[in-house]
């Protein structure tokens, strides 16, 4: 792929030399970065020559406010740099050198995250993100931040994204030993740091057979998306006007019309051209959010557009936002590569926190000055934020932050940051029942339009007639971004607000969406349709509406879009009677109904009635003696979400059950629940028998991070297993404030195992010091275990070891199946002999392959076998009744669709 300076411009390359800069500092010393500087100034100077600087410099603009709370911070201040798991490998046979991965004990249950948010999972940047598949579905729940990763993209596309890593004491401490130098020692220490660098280099080249290259700073080593021109729309706002896609109408045009929405005029004029240029070379990085928010009615339509646009432009890099439940259309019609994004971590969270705190005086309000938040209030905004959402904590930080008291419940955050939007002749009182009916609307419709609004409140006026629709729609700009270049007329303005006060005389509800438009509260889409800035505003005003009347608690707990709005509702409204159904109704292979009460209790009083019958349930689910494993681990996952203090007692008590699984998740949710009264039985079993058993205990005492969890993790680090000191080394890498110190002293400990240990968890970490340690062990250890655990810890800070999303193969591509069926005289070809010979690997192999061609079908999506999958459930084998119920459990999470427990 060729790098075109002339039609794109150096507006764009000036971002990304400043990315590149940012790249290699996480390699190399400073110096490297002053000289990147100077290649970005000297471009931006020529950049100002090109049409296209106006595209970046718009783009840049109105992604740093395209976020929940754009008009107080830019997106690059606050932001929390995202992280994604992959697919999880395609179940086969293990190869005969594979490191044991220790995190395989922590289950991820995508659509109920708060079981795997608090562990230090492996997980890939978004560089990372680049160097696999070319088409990705990017996966969460509502408010898990899947916008402002694409956000996060973009800005990492264009040089701007400069996230912050946590405080390193050790850092800290190498950096005031050398400050305190003088200039001489200084430049000796640098040189050595140089040459240690060049040496692993030189070293690792000449083991891998490689012929080293001292210019690295070619096109080849930029991260992909820094070479692409990044592009985002939502497809709310792709609308096709007649035609048929494809023959009539190039894929492209919608597309290049949504993004000149985005621009100012000039920008928006001259941009198509220079697009449409950059998606038939395969430049372009598409960025396509709001499937999951189209009303149903529109998702096939703009399907078949997607469809279209990536059959004709496949070279380009495409990324879909999507559900963590029914994504099956995006990775089975589209091919897309399935990747959730992860939940915030404590880390995470309490650099949202800091970020906010530190961007907080310049944000704007109503006040005339505004300080940075005492200390009082950022201690007290990090704490109880296990199972939240980062829209939730976000809501609880910009609530603790305005009013400058600490604020407790949801209700609180919302009406904060509701508030907030509205001017102070609108009081948010009197302003209640308009936001919740059109709440409702958009629930119920997908958008609401001004005439959709009228009619709703009874005002059947001639306004509310389609032919007259048109009439009602708001003057206001379509959310571009004016260009200080383009001045407006006296003459235009006087002629603008004279259409408005004309419409907003006719019309008493103008105003008040002009404004809420302007101020971020509602965001516009295509054609005059509006929504809520985000669902969960949505969710928590039409919660309002649902009261004690049982038909429509009943109808809307049906619906998916009421799904958050119910949830809410159980803070003042009794769903005793919903909750009793569900508990007693027949239920699919996920008890998806039975889980998603947990969300309910969550916000429930405390002395609501079913509460004690629910988590009795789900405690049954977990610690019967014969369950399935993914039951156990969805009902752990439920008991965590619902954040009732009884959740803690149940899992004590499990750790003295004779299941080692009961034991092993018992560990996960005392730990996920992050409370030191659950220590003791925790460091119990880390003299467990069982080996994951021991790992998982390891692992919650990370996650709770008390003194007598840490004290307990460095007892294990010095006299554990091998797989058990790896899993405390990488829990450490999490835990900065003690976990660093004593990383940096494990690896230039005298006993080996501890130093190899050392050196799973430094690899993970992004400062010198850590980088400096692996090169030291790689060159220099004695031990030649210790010096290849390094190598590889080498390859990957160094060059990028992480593998980015890979798609599974075509079921004729399997490996494992081809072998097998070579042995047994069958040959695979890309029609339906390969699921023939797939059901009788499944029917006729030994336990192993019964299990590997089970699980396969749940993996690849693969509907129509799911009957040969439910015979499956009564094989004699345990593990491959397991592994059958797995495989359905992964159909109905892929496609959305629910699957009975039995047929």
């Amino acid at each position: 792929m060729g790098f075109d300076v002339e039609n794109f411009g150096l507006g764009l390359i000036a971002g990304w030399v400043t990315g590149y800069g940012v790249y290699r500092a996480r390699h190399l010393i400073s110096s490297a970065i002053q000289s990147a500087s100077q290649q970005a100034s000297s471009a931006q100077s020529y950049a100002s020559q090109s049409t296209d600087t106006r595209y970046v410099n718009n783009i840049i603009r109105w992604a740093q406010r395209n976020h929940m709370a754009g008009k107080m911070a830019m997106l690059s201040d606050i932001l929390v740099e995202p992280r994604f798991i992959p697919p999880f490998p395609l179940a086969a046979p293990p190869e005969d050198e594979v490191s044991h991965n220790v995190f395989n004990v922590v289950p991820i249950v995508p659509d109920i995250p708060a079981l795997h948010a608090p562990y230090n999972v492996p997980t890939l940047s978004i560089d990372e993100l680049a160097t696999g598949d070319r088409a990705l579905a990017l996966l969460g729940n509502i408010g898990s931040g899947r916008t402002t990763a694409l956000m996060a993209i973009m800005l990492r596309a264009l040089g701007q994204l400069h996230t912050t890593q946590p405080t390193d004491i050790v850092q800290q401490k190498l950096d005031a030993e050398e400050a305190a130098m003088d200039e001489k020692k200084r430049a000796v220490r640098v040189k050595e740091r140089l040459l240690l660098e060049q040496r692993a280099r030189e070293r690792f080249a000449e083991e891998r057979g490689m012929v080293l290259d001292n210019e690295s700073d070619s096109e080849s080593d930029l991260p992909l998306f820094n070479r692409l021109m990044p592009v985002y729309i939502n497809l709310s706002d792709i609308q096709i006007d007649g035609g048929e896609i494809g023959r009539e109408i190039d894929p492209a045009e919608p597309l290049v019309r949504a993004v000149q929405r985005q621009l100012g005029r000039v920008a928006a004029s001259t941009i198509p051209r220079s697009l449409y240029s950059r998606l038939n070379r395969g430049q372009v990085l598409v960025l396509v959010d709001g499937y999951d928010e189209l009303p149903e009615n529109e998702r096939e339509r703009q399907l078949t557009w997607l469809q279209a646009f990536s059959d004709s432009y496949r070279d380009n890099f495409l990324i879909v936002t999507g559900p963590a439940i029914g994504y099956g259309t995006l990775t089975q019609t589209l091919r897309l590569t399935p990747v959730h994004l992860r939940p915030w971590s404590d880390q995470d969270i309490v650099r949202s926190v800091d970020n906010w705190a530190d961007a907080w005086p310049q944000s704007k309000g109503r006040r005339s000055t505004v300080v940075r938040p005492s200390e009082e209030i950022i201690a007290h905004t990090k704490t109880d934020c296990r199972t939240l959402t980062p829209t939730e904590i976000t809501f609880k930080i910009l609530a603790n932050f305005i009013e400058s008291i600490p604020a407790s419940s949801y209700e609180e955050w919302v009406n904060a940051f509701i508030g907030r939007h509205l001017t102070p002749d609108q009081p948010l009182e009197t302003m209640r029942p308009l936001l919740i009916n059109m709440a409702r609307l958009e629930l119920d419709e997908g958008y609401f339009t001004k005439a959709r609004l009228l009619t709703m409140l009874g005002q059947t006026t001639n306004a509310t007639q389609p032919s007259q629709a048109s009439e009602l729609a708001l003057t206001e700009p379509e959310d571009s971004l004016q260009e200080a270049s383009e001045p407006v007329s006296d003459q235009a303005k006087q002629l603008t607000e004279g259409r408005q006060k004309s419409k907003e005389e006719t019309n008493p509800y103008a105003k008040l969406l002009r404004t809420w438009l302007g101020n971020g509260l509602l965001i516009r889409h295509k054609g005059g349709r509006y929504r809520f800035r985000h669902s969960y505003i949505t969710g928590h005003l039409a919660s309002m509406s649902l009261t004690d009347s049982q038909i429509d608690l009943q109808d809307k707990s049906a619906e998916t879009r009421w799904r958050l709005a119910v949830a809410r509702s159980a803070a003042h409204t009794s769903l005793g009677t919903l909750v009793k159904e569900r508990l007693t109704s027949p239920t699919d292979i996920i008890q998806s109904k039975v889980f998603e009460v947990a969300l309910w209790l969550a916000n429930a009083p405390k002395d609501v009635e079913w509460r004690i019958p629910f988590l009795k349930y789900l405690s049954t689910i977990f610690v019967a003696p014969n369950q399935y494993s993914l039951l156990r681990e969805r009902a752990v996952a439920a008991l965590i979400v619902s954040r009732d203090e009884n959740a803690l007692q149940v899992f004590k008590q499990a750790t003295k059950s004779v299941v080692p699984d009961v034991r092993r998740l018992a560990c996960l949710g005392i730990g996920a629940i992050g409370s030191d009264e659950g220590v003791a039985e925790v460091i119990q079993l880390l003299q467990d028998s069982d080996s994951n058993v021991q790992l998982a205990a390891a692992l919650g005492l990370g996650a709770i991070k008390s003194e007598a969890a840490l004290t307990a993790m460095v007892e294990a680090f010095t006299e554990g297993s091998e797989a058990l000191r790896q899993v405390i080394a990488e829990s450490f890498a999490d835990i900065p404030q003690e976990g660093y110190p004593i990383l940096y002293d494990a690896i230039q400990d005298d006993e080996m195992m501890l130093r190899r240990a050392a050196v799973f968890g430094i690899r993970r970490l992004k400062s010198d010091w850590a980088m400096l340690a692996i090169y030291r062990a790689f060159l220099e250890d004695t031990q030649w275990y210790v010096r290849s655990a390094a190598q590889i810890a080498f390859q990957e800070m160094r060059y990028g070891g992480n593998e980015g999303p890979r798609n599974y193969p075509p079921l004729e591509s399997i490996k494992w199946l081809n072998e097998w069926a070579a042995a047994h005289g069958e040959n695979i070809s890309p029609d339906d002999s390969a699921n023939d010979v797939l059901l009788k690997a499944m029917r006729e192999g030994k336990n192993e392959i019964r299990a590997y061609a089970t699980a396969n079908i749940g993996q690849l999506g693969m509907v129509s076998l799911s009957n040969p999958v439910y015979q499956a459930l009564r094989d004699k084998k345990s593990e491959v009744r397991d592994t059958a119920y797995r495989a359905l459990a992964n159909l109905q999470l892929t496609m959305g669709m629910s699957l009975p427990t039995a047929l």
